[in-house]
């Protein structure tokens, strides 16, 4: 039996599907969610989820958070000064634990134990598999990374399924008549915008655009900064020397951020922050709504350029869209929901209580009914977020198959060498849409035996689960199929 899993760069949550329809499982912290934490202890031995949050005030240097916004990334790609992380032998970004390296992989596999176990204790059996909610612009080292996460969880198989379609699917089951929906999903790492068309609980999305480095993370952030600025003036005192005791004032900011979407009023509170020569001191810092809603209005704004981008390529006006639906933690906060309600009008824009948090989860859980034959197929049509295309020489990025296809999707290319005494010639695989090749993300590179009068055929294909795979001369050179040719 497969299970459905969001996995969130802040909270992470499992659901099954029963004859009634998708249900979630309550997670090892008897809750419809569990923090995304990791915690290493002194033996070694890891622990998930809110212990892990409950033991960070005296081990912070081992409690990681925030792991999916690393994780597929290489080392050069991250901003740096972030004390736990470092950089691999295989030049990815890597955490420091006690006296070793922990890959992101890792630390994503300990979540997803913890939510296969919540789930084998309700089902009473060990989950077959699972379908996996990313958001829409995971490139394909991501994906692979969380691929790799689902097998050392020890899950045999694991699809990995756009958040925005997860969500669709748990606010379209059993619906029937015809609506054109934009999914605004916004949690603590990412954000996507997405317009469906939906008709008798089939899916068709025709416009999407978003950001895997905006969310919930980058609000704390903006409010910690505040804190730590007023904290400076009045003590003299940079916390942001000290990385440890940020991890302190980000968790405050955290919980300051979560009063102010229901209060006009918040404290950025820590206790007993700890200087050689002026001892204890306890930073506590006020702030007010419309405080928070300017110092993060730029980081807003993204968001509503992201979803007008999203209405261009789906060629659509505000008035065409019939329901908006809020997804995600940081969509509870009033402004956004304020200036989307002015956009597309205040009767359009839902946000379902549990279902919104939920969406995700409920929507994999239903996939993953429908793979393992226990819920009627739905179609869905799912678009390419972005191009995928390739560099042979120079800077020139020639895009093969577009942002904006609907896959599965095959296109190929035929090659030839430039020079007469070319033997060979090496082809670089991009992800993006940038016109100069190396502002785009890097899928593989592979030399392709080619001279200047000898053509040779390259495909990319990307299957109906979004997999990739690059074919050249009719050998796979990338992708799952590699190990069967």
């Amino acid at each position: 039996m497969m299970i459905g899993i969001d996995f969130g760069t802040t909270t992470s949550s499992v659901a099954i599907w029963r004859a009634t329809g998708a249900e979630m499982i309550e997670t090892v912290d008897d809750a419809d969610f569990m923090p995304s934490a990791v915690a290493e202890t002194e033996n070694g031995a890891f622990v998930t989820g809110r212990p892990a949050i409950h033991q960070m005030r005296r081990n912070p240097e081992y409690t990681f958070r925030n792991v999916k916004r690393f994780l597929g990334r290489e080392w050069d790609e991250q901003e740096h000064g972030h004390f736990q992380l470092a950089e691999g032998l295989d030049g990815m970004v890597w955490w420091r634990g006690r006296g070793r390296l922990i890959s992101s992989p890792e630390l994503v596999a300990e979540v997803l134990k913890s939510l296969l176990l919540a789930a084998e204790v309700r089902l009473g059996k060990r989950a077959t598999g699972a379908v996996i909610a990313i958001p829409v612009d995971f490139h394909e080292a991501q994906k692979q990374a969380i691929r790799e996460a689902a097998g050392l969880a020890g899950l045999r198989r694991a699809e990995l399924f756009q958040e925005p379609y997860c969500a669709a699917l748990a606010y379209s089951a059993g619906q029937r008549k015809f609506s054109r929906v934009l999914v605004y999903d916004f949690g603590g790492g990412t954000f996507d915008a997405t317009v469906l068309k939906i008709k008798d609980g089939d899916t068709e999305a025709v416009g999407m655009s978003g950001s895997a480095q905006v969310g919930g993370a980058d609000f704390d952030r903006r409010l910690a900064d505040y804190a730590v600025e007023k904290f400076f003036e009045r003590e003299g005192e940079d916390l942001r020397a000290h990385q440890v005791q940020m991890i302190g004032v980000l968790r405050a900011a955290e919980d300051a951020k979560k009063i102010l979407s229901r209060e006009e009023v918040a404290d950025i509170e820590e206790a007993n922050v700890a200087f050689p020569k002026s001892g204890l001191v306890s930073l506590r810092e006020t702030v007010t709504r419309s405080e928070f809603e300017l110092m993060t209005a730029d980081l807003v704004t993204r968001t509503i350029a992201s979803v007008q981008d999203a209405l261009t390529m789906a060629g659509m006006k505000t008035t065409e869209i019939d329901t908006v639906l809020l997804v995600g933690g940081q969509s509870r906060m009033p402004l956004i929901r304020g200036l989307l309600e002015d956009m597309f009008g205040r009767k359009k824009v839902i946000r379902d209580g549990p279902k919104a948090e939920n969406a995700v989860a409920l929507g994999a859980a239903h996939r993953a009914a429908e793979i393992d034959g226990r819920a009627k197929p739905s179609v869905m049509k799912v678009l390419m977020p972005t191009s995928i295309g390739i560099r042979v020489m120079g800077s020139v990025y020639h895009p093969v198959i577009r942002r904006g296809a609907t896959y599965p999707v095959r296109r190929e290319r035929t090659l030839r060498g430039a020079m007469e005494d070319q033997e060979q010639i090496e082809v670089i695989v991009l992800q993006g849409d940038a016109e100069v090749w190396h502002e785009n993300t890097e899928v593989c590179r592979f030399l392709l035996d080619c001279d200047a009068e000898t053509r040779a055929a390259i495909a990319l294909d990307v299957d109906a689960d979004g997999r990739l795979s690059v074919w050249a001369d009719g050998r796979v050179v990338y992708g799952e199929l590699e190990v069967a040719a």
